[in-house]
């Protein structure tokens, strides 16, 4: 029976399994393995009231250790966290200078190859190749090979020399962390924050400092104070759980580290801390008087028992992070006024309107529950109003609309605009045009350039302009994403020379987009050989300046240009290099429909004599026409479905021995039969010819 319970729930049959070990333990008696199997079984369906008690059962039978909580851990982070979260909501709003993975400053900014920039010790911890922004997975990146983006470095230090000499206390602060002199790296911590108050990081490492020289009641006021700083910032919550873990508050600690796993279900230490508290939970010394004990539960339950209670249906577990709110914290640290433009903003708040709610607790504040809107993944049978009350808040202390906005207002004090001095466009640049950056890329080696004017000097060389450093890597990966942050410092601070900038290039766009239909117009043409309409045309671009040609026409969105034989004609031209010319645009005349039938049967005379010279030529000459042009085409029945005729027309006037001048001749007629005569003259005379010698 154990065996098929444990069947069971390994192929997610978790009903089941509960069914099974229910019946086994009332055939067979209790066991601490049978009631792990049970609880985890109850965790699994989502039933984490049975869950707790059945674990407590189990405990009471023998010890269990926190590793044996794996199943209720997993179920709970499956539980909390949601399909959206504030992280989604920074990532929509513009943090120009802020690295999304440690919601800083950016220190050392790296841009990796899909346009985002983040700090360099952040990409270096990470474990995932994927974009934290963009969830673009880049499989080969190697951050060690990527240099500082010089650009977004100066702007950050010329911008923000105090937040940049606090973060250099804190990478002082972490050396000293490293080297396990904890109080020394508080000192340092100090001394940054006393440069950048709000500087949630060196707060954040100030808590983990106190919290190993188990100062906790220090370490749960830093983190208090950052997650009023960050309450989108999932670490802000672990380190709250860590101190409340070392005060001996076990509840208030697992709220805590759900909130965090909420955010992020990712976070391993803050799932290894969550185990650890639920073992201390479920394992507790037995009290005193344990009726006594069971009353004032009941009378006063706490947070954690409200949500084992109502089955973790509360809402209670998502800070109320509104979008406004992230706008601000984005604003105050790129200290940038682009969030003035326009007064209405969205609200996006934490916490699921579908999630059923807690019939524990009434709730005295309905406002709140319409506020919060962050829908989770699994959602139950609702049992009632949500149990937050004024009168007894969690541990974890939510953020109602009230306090945000207390918040926020002491945030806008803080907010301040970029100095006049310090906006200097000539920062902006292009080393290569000597123009405001368009398009801004940069290369590995941290320099950034216009896309255009990089690509024109990669058709010559495949070096850096300035610095020489190979981007053979950058060509072969054909990358063609904006930087981001630079692209948003320029349309933020630079609007008006931004659209200038904008306006010229679309200028230039136009000059690429004149192929029109009608009448004449200058195009770029390739010097080498006749083409025809629906025969393909091999060719080796490895000249720079047709390669800058074929570029521009892909970019226009016209992508065609003319291809045309040596000639001497005097309406010719050059741009950036390559040919142009001026040119009119012909296509076949249809003729009327009574005389389809004519042009039907000449078609078939032609195609058959064609067939016949063909199949009379010798041997090797076939099979290189077959090789280089294919097998002669089949006939198309339906000429007027070709607006340029018939294709087996054309691949007969490519393979046809003919001087260009005629080719060019039947490629100027707009009548198909008499192009088709034309045709059958040639063949007619070289027939002949060949039957005379």
């Amino acid at each position: 029976m154990v065996d098929l319970a444990r069947q069971a729930f390994n192929t997610n049959n978790f009903l089941l399994a509960v069914e099974i070990f229910e019946r086994t333990i009332s055939q067979n008696g209790p066991s601490v393995d049978l009631y792990l199997g049970l609880a985890d079984s109850f965790a699994k369906t989502g039933q984490f009231n049975k869950a707790f008690e059945t674990y407590s059962s189990a405990s009471r039978l023998g010890s269990i250790s926190p590793e044996k909580l794996k199943h209720l851990v997993t179920s709970l982070v499956n539980c909390v966290k949601g399909e959206k979260n504030p992280e989604q909501m920074f990532k929509q709003s513009q943090c120009l200078f802020t690295c999304l993975i440690c919601r800083g400053l950016l220190k050392e900014p790296v841009t990796i190859p899909c346009g985002h920039t983040y700090c360099r010790s952040c990409l270096e911890k990470g474990q995932s190749k994927s974009c934290k922004n963009c969830g673009v997975v880049h499989y080969y990146l190697n951050v060690s090979r990527l240099k500082t983006n010089f650009l977004i470095s100066r702007v950050v230090q010329q911008w923000f020399p105090s937040e940049c000499r606090a973060a250099d206390l804190k990478s002082k602060g972490n050396t000293f962390m490293e080297r396990h002199k904890f109080e020394r790296a508080i000192v340092s911590y100090s001394e940054a924050l006393e440069l950048a108050p709000t500087d949630h990081l060196s707060l954040s490492n100030r808590s983990h400092a106190y919290a190993l020289l188990e100062n906790y009641k220090a370490a749960l006021e830093d983190a208090e104070k950052v997650i009023e700083i960050r309450p989108d910032w999932p670490k802000a919550y672990f380190r709250k759980g860590r101190a409340l873990f070392g005060l001996d508050q076990y509840e208030d600690a697992v709220v805590a580290l759900l909130q965090c796993l909420a955010l992020d279900p990712s976070i391993a230490s803050a799932k290894d801390y969550l185990s650890k508290a639920l073992h201390k939970i479920i394992t507790p010394l037995p009290p005193d008087d344990p009726k006594a004990a069971a009353l004032h539960q009941q009378m006063h339950p706490s947070v954690l028992q409200q949500l084992i209670m109502s089955n973790f249906q509360t809402t209670q577990l998502h800070p109320c992070v509104t979008m406004e709110h992230v706008e601000k914290i984005c604003y105050r640290n790129s200290q940038h006024e682009a969030m003035e433009q326009g007064n209405e903003r969205t609200k996006c708040a934490s916490a699921p309107n579908s999630r059923s709610t807690s019939p524990i607790l009434p709730s005295k504040n309905p406002r709140f529950r319409d506020d919060l809107s962050l829908s989770l993944k699994r959602s139950r049978n609702p049992s009632g109003p949500c149990p937050l009350s004024p009168s007894r808040e969690p541990p974890a202390k939510m953020f109602d609309m009230a306090g945000c906005s207390e918040r926020d207002s002491l945030k806008d004090e803080s907010e301040r605009k970029i100095p006049g001095d310090l906006l200097n466009r000539d920062d902006f640049d292009c080393s290569l045009c000597y123009r405001l950056l368009y398009d801004p890329v940069t290369t590995p080696c941290g320099h950034v350039f216009c896309r255009r004017c990089l690509d024109r000097c990669l058709d010559h060389q495949s070096s850096c302009p300035l610095c020489k450093s190979s981007l053979a890597e950058y060509l072969a990966e054909r990358r063609q994403s904006v930087t981001e942050s630079v692209q948003g410092i320029l349309r933020t601070y630079f609007t008006d020379d931004y659209e200038e900038r904008k306006k010229i290039h679309e200028e230039e766009l136009v000059e690429f987009t004149r192929m029109s239909v009608e009448g004449t117009a200058e195009i770029p043409v390739f010097v080498c050989t006749q083409a025809f309409p629906g025969i393909a045309c091999p060719l080796h671009i490895f000249e720079p300046r047709y390669r800058l040609m074929i570029r521009q026409c892909m970019e226009s969105g016209t992508r065609q240009f003319g291809m045309v034989v040596t000639l001497t004609d005097d309406d010719r031209g050059k741009r950036d290099g390559y040919n142009t010319a001026k040119v009119e645009f012909i296509f076949d005349k249809m003729p009327p429909q009574e005389r389809f039938q004519e042009i039907k049967e000449v078609q078939n005379d032609v195609y058959n004599f064609a067939k016949i010279w063909f199949d009379a030529l010798p041997g090797l000459q076939r099979e290189q026409i077959h090789k280089h042009c294919g097998q002669f085409p089949a006939l198309d029945e339906d000429f007027t479905q070709y607006p340029n005729g018939p294709r087996w027309l054309w691949w007969l006037v490519s393979v046809l021995p003919l001087n260009p001048q005629i080719q060019l001749s039947l490629l100027a007629m707009v009548q198909l039969k008499e192009r088709l005569e034309g045709v059958k003259k040639v063949i007619q005379y070289m027939s002949s010819v060949r039957r005379s010698q």
